[in-house]
């Protein structure tokens, strides 16, 4: 029964809410639970490991890519201009084209099986590739950053060790000449316009004083006035003589009984006393005419003297006043070039341990104070004021003087009559009133004289400064005509057309550069006196001390670009050395149109006329000379005293001594420093400094690319020193390339999938 019951019921369909249970009874059942959780676990973990491995493989692909395209870039780059390097340390790409080199080097990297002998777990695949010029060397950045890499090292080290070490030594004694040459200059013309001042004031006193001539000296009022006596007894005689002849004719008339003869003896005598009376109205006559004529010339004479007295006055009153204004400027001539001291020479001392402790520098400021002897006290100017004023008052006298016995001649001369007493007191007051006037302003002139010893006194030195300043301007004007000049003679054709070659790529690097145009920086030239050329050389020193400041305290850039030029270019001391050995046979010094023979002064001038670099080279290295030795001047010519000669005979000094070393740099290619420090400075020391005191910018860099372009057949415009280059590469999944997908989605991957391959591209740029 049990059985069938058994089957029966096995027979039996179950119900919903049996299957129900069913159902919940096998979830919780566990029997076998390990094994499915194992199966679980198991399959998570061979997903996690498929998918770590493909990330690790993509990890080591990036790495391994871009160590490759870094290395393929820096291959590219190992390709350069050899001869660019070599004979101007610049690195430009050269030689095998670079995407030839490139892809080389990349696929040989990457796709390389090594031989099949292993198993490799990361096989990359170069899909496509470019590469890319950059940073062309013609470019300002470029050029100027080789530059500085090339000389970051020796250029300070040659600069101090060659000619900064002598310079900043100087630098107290270079200050106290340039402040003490820049003030006695000042003080010396504040001098000459003073007295030039002062005496065109007396000039003025001079024409003051010729307002009094004429009948103004009183010697003719004087004569007149002793006249007027016989001019007194005529008229009475003519009274007496025309009495008479009344008489005479009353005679006639009532004489009846009067026989011929006695008529006619009695006619005779009126015809005798008219003739005498005639004879005195004519002296009358005369007489009252000159007192007319002295009357109208001194009322012409005084009123044109009264017209222009106050002008004359004026003017010689504003001449003192300007002339006590440049005295007073005369003052503080030390102190204003003191204060325009180029700061250069103090902030090089400051870093030098080599600073003058000779005491020469308190003998330079002991010259410059002496300046203080061309002073004139204020007292002298208001004498010399009171003078004009006074000369003023004392010729007024004589024009009162003149007005008055004038009009009293005026009043004779109209048949008037007058006063002996007064006319002559009135002569003698015009003529004791000139007396004064002459003695004191025209003969012998006292006063004007006086003054104008007192003006001369303090000019005692000035022939012999004439004298030095001309032999000093016939020196210079001899060196000038030895040294090169910018003239086209004896130029073939080719040198003609290299010349304008090099211009023609200058101005292209600066249009490359896309470069506006600069005020051109001007170099020193010959000066025409020495004058001229002691106010250039003080200027250039202060620029050079400045520049050798900068240098010190770290400006780094024009010092490392000057250095690089001289250290690559070639300059014009061998020609001076050629010129020196007389192979030229020419006066002149070397051959200085050949461009070869200067491109280092090009690129530190820049003139495009044949001869004129070198030519500024050799005129600012006179300049210098001239400064130094006007230094050495002021010293050995203390002891002259007048500060005004002892600043003329520096300067013939500065102009012989720099004239000998000019043909001292002819013959040797250099000079001694100074007769204080006796070291050679040479050519190339020389343009040196100048690098530093004509700074260049742009314009430099531009000329020194287009001197390499002509030397090589190198543009550097199209010459790159940096490359940039792309690869895209990509790598076989293994597994699975959706689970990458996702992690990629979410930024885990520097690339993307496509299908079962993962990709990506790599960047790198260089630069030399």
């Amino acid at each position: 029964m049990q059985p069938n019951a058994h089957s029966s019921q096995l027979n039996r369909q179950p119900q919903p809410c049996t299957s129900y249970r069913f159902v919940r009874r096998l979830y919780r059942r566990s029997e076998g639970a390990v094994t499915v959780f194992f199966i679980v676990v198991t399959a998570m973990i061979l997903l996690l490991g498929t998918i770590l491995i493909d990330y690790a493989r993509i990890a080591a692909f990036n790495t391994l890519t871009e160590h490759a395209v870094r290395t393929s870039v820096r291959s590219v780059l190992s390709a350069y201009d050899a001869a660019l390097y070599e004979r101007y340390g610049l690195f430009g790409r050269g030689g095998t084209p670079g995407e030839t080199i490139f892809e080389r080097s990349l696929r040989g990297t990457l796709e390389y099986d090594g031989g099949g002998s292993g198993y490799r777990p990361v096989v990359p695949q170069v899909d496509g590739f470019t590469v890319e010029d950059a940073a062309y060397l013609g470019r300002y950045d470029v050029l100027d950053r080789q530059i500085l890499e090339e000389m970051k090292i020796k250029a300070p080290v040659d600069f101090m060790i060659d000619i900064g070490s002598r310079f900043t030594s100087m630098s107290q004694l270079m200050k106290e000449s340039s402040t003490t040459s820049d003030a006695l200059s000042r003080a010396g013309k504040l001098y000459d316009k003073r007295q030039k001042a002062l005496l065109e004031a007396l000039d003025k006193m001079r024409a003051i004083a010729q307002l009094a001539t004429g009948a103004m000296t009183g010697e003719q009022a004087s004569s007149l006035a002793e006249g007027y006596a016989s001019y007194d007894d005529w008229k009475t005689s003519i009274e007496s003589i025309s009495l008479s002849i009344s008489r005479v004719q009353a005679q006639l008339s009532t004489g009846t009984n009067l026989s011929d003869s006695e008529k006619k003896a009695l006619n005779d005598s009126i015809s005798s006393k008219r003739r005498q009376k005639q004879a005195y109205q004519d002296k009358m006559d005369q007489y009252e005419s000159s007192m007319r004529s002295i009357a109208a010339s001194l009322n012409q004479q005084a009123a044109q003297a009264q017209s222009e007295l106050p002008s004359l006055k004026q003017s010689a009153l504003e001449l003192i006043a300007q002339a006590e204004g440049y005295n007073r400027e005369i003052q503080t001539a030390v102190t204003q070039a003191e204060s325009a001291t180029a700061a250069g020479y103090d902030e090089v001392s400051s870093q030098s341990e080599d600073a003058d402790q000779s005491g020469n520098s308190i003998e330079l400021r002991k010259i410059r104070q002496s300046t203080e002897q061309l002073v004139l006290e204020d007292e002298w100017f208001a004498a010399f004021r009171n003078e004009v004023e006074q000369q003023a008052v004392d010729l007024k006298a004589v024009i009162d003087a003149a007005f008055r016995f004038a009009s009293s001649a005026q009043q004779v001369g109209s048949g008037g009559g007058g006063s002996e007493a007064s006319l002559a007191a009135e002569a003698s007051s015009m003529k004791q009133a000139y007396t004064r006037f002459s003695q004191r302003y025209i003969s012998p002139a006292s006063v004007i004289s006086q003054r104008e010893s007192l003006i001369q006194s303090a000019n005692a030195v000035d022939e012999q400064r004439k004298k030095d300043e001309a032999e000093a301007k016939e020196i210079m004007n001899d060196t000038k005509n030895l040294m090169p000049s910018s003239s086209t003679n004896g130029m073939t054709d080719e040198e003609r057309d290299l010349y304008k070659q090099v211009q023609a790529r200058y101005d292209a690097n600066r249009l490359f550069n896309s470069a506006a145009d600069e005020a051109a920086e001007l170099a020193a030239q010959w000066a025409d006196n020495v004058e001229g050329q002691q106010e250039s050389s003080n200027a250039m020193m202060g620029s050079l001390f400045n520049g050798l400041a900068d240098m010190l305290s770290g400006t780094r850039d024009t010092l490392y670009t000057g250095e690089y030029v001289l250290h690559r270019f070639q300059t014009y001391a061998a020609q001076l050395q050629a010129s020196s050995a007389g192979g030229s046979g020419s006066n002149t010094v070397g051959n200085a149109t050949a461009f070869a023979n200067q491109e280092a002064e090009y690129i530190l001038y820049g003139f495009d006329q044949p001869g004129a670099n070198a030519a500024a080279a050799i005129a600012e290295i006179f300049g210098v000379r001239f400064a130094i030795r006007l230094m050495e001047g002021f010293i050995e010519c203390r002891s002259l005293g007048h500060p005004l000669l002892v600043l003329s005979g520096a300067l013939l000094y500065a102009a012989r001594n720099s004239a000998l070393d000019m043909k001292d740099l002819m013959q040797r290619g250099a000079t001694k420093l100074s007769k204080f420090a006796d070291v050679d400075v040479q050519y190339k020391d020389y343009l040196r400094l100048f690098m530093l005191l004509h700074s260049g910018g742009d314009k430099r860099l531009s000329r020194i690319a287009a001197v390499i372009e002509t030397n090589t057949g190198t543009d550097l415009s199209r010459t790159p020193a940096a490359v940039s280059a792309s690869a895209d590469v990509s790598i076989k999944l293994l597994f699975l390339p959706g689970a990458m997908s996702v992690l990629g989605t979410f930024g885990l991957l520097q690339g993307r999938v496509t299908g079962n391959r993962y990709e990506t591209t790599k960047l790198a740029g260089m630069a030399y």
